[in-house]
């Protein structure tokens, strides 16, 4: 849903920083804007109260168990685990923004000086 947004928009941001990218670094970088999206999507959704999964976790404890719950105290619930997930994926983005810079800084000075060795 996202993706095909999110991935455009990150090699962008990143050959606008480094230049022209490897193959290998445009699949890195479409893989995590996959990952930041389906992240997004599945701990987002379970703290929205109106997202059916909140809802159908209600009728089905409400009718295989009887537990009276409401979907605000579902969707609550869901907010930790929401915030570690972002955390996580937050570090993990942080890792690779690291990896990247280094990798590519590299490349690039490995071709500034096969080209200062060409002329």
């Amino acid at each position: 849903m996202v993706r095909p947004l999110l991935a455009p928009m990150a090699e962008g941001a990143t050959e606008n920083r480094y230049g022209e990218l490897p193959e290998r670094v445009r699949y890195r970088l479409r893989a995590m804007s996959a990952a930041t999206d389906n992240v997004g999507l599945f701990f987002g959704e379970d703290i929205f109260v109106a997202f059916g999964a909140i809802i159908f976790m209600h009728n089905f404890m409400l009718e295989s168990g009887g537990i009276q719950t409401e979907p605000l105290h579902i969707a609550l619930w869901g907010i930790p685990t929401a915030i570690f997930a972002f955390l996580i994926h937050a570090f993990r983005l942080y890792r690779m923004d690291k990896r990247l810079s280094a990798e590519l800084a590299q490349l690039n000075q490995a071709a500034l000086q096969a080209k200062g060795d060409a002329q």
